[in-house]
């Protein structure tokens, strides 16, 4: 492109502003790196913005009530508790399926994208999940270990103020944390009561961010997003360029296919094509997005797009599954509530499977999330004193499967004439059998705790709710891929070219000066929740592309 050899030429470019983009940002603009973020969405312009569907007024609920913009999107259960405005719309960002194998991608095109909306728990992973094949024989290895991302793991927690209790448990590794947050009293007895009957079934405080997604009063952004936090602090530097409402399409190389020379991307508003060039590209657009945009980049070098000489670009896609669980728990302290339930202030149950010798009859494992006293009671509890209400969600790991994949679609384009996802992705035989497993756990350890396990639908006695409830029970009783938002996989890190599109530093073997540092680089998906192990792969790979620039003397600054 004639407009591209003209542009001036950034010494990085990274492509989104959400987690992995936030600290993609922060890391090479303190660094000395000249950075231009491009984010497809628009900005958010303060605490206004973060109002939620019930609170922004009758004629936004209208809007959202009867238009079919956001389907995908309105089977997610933050759409409704957020500002619907922060996801997409499903009708100008389409996707396509097989009929039979469902997916719900749910996305943001926002600055600080996900970010805004997620639930800021922030375990680390352990060498059991980054070395889990050397143990079971399943899959590949991460070319990396927990003592690779430990500094990074532990900048970021100091950097967001991530809480947490230090349990020294293997496969859970203690991090870099502020004091614990307090349990609810209910939390409290249902900890005594579960590791009395189950000891290696350890009922810990959660590890995350003490805030919420709303921002805190005079602040206009919420400190568990990029937008308050990361990208904050790049600018802070005076070497950030954002520039929205930039949907990349593709990125550009050179004749012979070896560096990228920068990207391609469509104004949203104006449909009109540009471009930027760079010394290094970093694609922290999203998984599922960041392989389109790969397989999208073709060439004369790299005719099925960059990556596609692996054979597994696109292929080997994951994402956790979720049941719930719901009980209410008598015989506790009467306190009131109910307390607050943020990524600090909830309780985990870390993984106890397959760690030893013993072996289970599935692979690798599962960990429960949840609260008690942290969602108001319902209507039919409400006459019994000394009862709290409470929930858990067992989480799955998932196998990588090689078909479990995406493609470009052949006909279907979004709004801006860009090619769009063909997603095949489904629970196999190895997946429903832990996600099983973990569902009955579930209900074991709520019954160990003295819970009472019930169906959500006895909250609600309004025939139309109760079907609308009971659609999402079933959703969440096992999750359809994708509706757990933690897809990993499609381009992932190994030690050999052809059978992976990454190295260990995240960069592709075809490609060395292009990052793909979101969760699109992932070999296996772990149980824990991905966004600090992505935000701390993204923090390696960015001390690895500033000493290359400097070592190539490609940097005007020593940084």
């Amino acid at each position: 492109m004639e407009l591209i050899e003209r542009a001036e030429e950034w010494d990085a470019i990274v492509v989104g502003s959400g987690a992995t983009g936030g600290v993609a940002a922060m890391k090479l603009a303190t660094a000395g790196l000249r950075v231009l973020v491009l984010e497809a969405g628009g900005p958010i312009h303060g605490r206004g913005d973060h109002g939620s569907f019930f609170t922004n007024g009758v004629k936004q609920l209208y809007r959202h009530l009867v238009s079919h913009r956001q389907e995908v999107q309105k089977s997610h259960p933050t759409y409704w508790a957020t500002n619907p405005d922060f996801f997409v719309d499903d009708v100008d960002n389409p996707y396509s399926t097989p009929p039979d194998k469902p997916f719900r991608w749910i996305r943001s095109r926002r600055v600080g994208g996900r970010s805004l909306v997620w639930d800021a728990v922030t375990p680390r992973f352990s060498d059991f999940d980054f070395k889990a094949a050397s143990r079971d024989g399943f899959g590949p290895d991460w070319p990396l270990t927990h003592a690779d991302l430990a500094p990074h793991y532990a900048e970021l927690e100091r950097f967001l103020g991530v809480h947490g209790s230090r349990e020294g448990l293997p496969q859970l590794p203690d991090g870099e944390f502020r004091d614990p947050r307090p349990m609810t009293p209910a939390e409290r007895v249902f900890k005594e009561r579960v590791e009395r009957v189950f000891p290696e079934r350890r009922v810990i405080i959660s590890r995350g961010l003490f805030a919420g997604r709303p921002p805190d009063p005079g602040q206009a952004h919420s400190r568990i997003s990029s937008t308050a936090t990361t990208l904050r602090a790049a600018e802070e530097t005076g070497l950030l360029t954002l520039r929205s409402h930039a949907a990349v399409a593709r990125v550009l190389v050179d004749r012979d296919g070896r560096r990228a020379t920068g990207v391609e991307f469509v104004d949203t508003l104006t449909g009109k094509t540009d471009g930027a060039r760079a010394k290094v590209v970093f694609l922290c657009a999203s998984t599922l997005e960041s392989v389109r945009i790969l397989m999208n980049s073709t060439s004369s070098a790299h005719p099925g797009g960059i990556g596609a000489s692996s054979g597994v670009l696109g292929r080997y896609v994951m994402d956790h599954s979720a049941g719930n669980v719901y009980f209410y728990l008598p015989g506790v302290p009467d306190t009131g509530g109910p307390y607050a339930l943020l990524g600090s202030d909830s309780i985990m149950i870390p993984r106890y499977q397959n760690l030893g010798d013993a072996r289970e009859p599935y692979l690798r494992g599962f960990g429960l999330w949840g609260g008690i006293q942290r969602l108001p009671v319902p209507a039919f509890l409400q006459k019994h004193r000394g009862v709290a209400w409470g929930f858990l969600c067992a989480r799955s790991e998932t196998l990588p499967h090689r078909d479990n994949r995406i493609e470009l679609d052949p006909v279907l384009k979004d709004a801006w004439g860009i090619p769009a996802a063909h997603i095949v992705c489904e629970w196999k035989d190895e997946d429903l059998a832990l996600a099983a497993a973990g569902r009955q756990a579930a209900r074991e350890i709520v019954e160990a705790g003295g819970g009472v396990c019930t169906e959500v639908t006895e909250l609600f006695h309004t025939p139309g709710v109760t079907r609308h409830i009971r659609k999402m029970q079933k959703e969440w009783t096992l999750s359809t891929p994708g509706m757990f938002v933690h897809e990993v996989g499609g381009a992932r890190m190994g030690t050999d070219p052809r059978s992976s599109v990454l190295d260990a530093h995240a960069r592709a073997w075809d490609v060395p000066n292009l990052y793909v540092t979101d969760g699109a680089c992932w070999p296996t998906s772990g149980w824990q929740n991905p966004t600090l192990t992505e935000m701390a792969v993204t923090a390696r790979s960015c001390e690895h592309a500033a000493q290359q620039l400097r070592r190539e003397g490609s940097l005007a600054r020593a940084g």
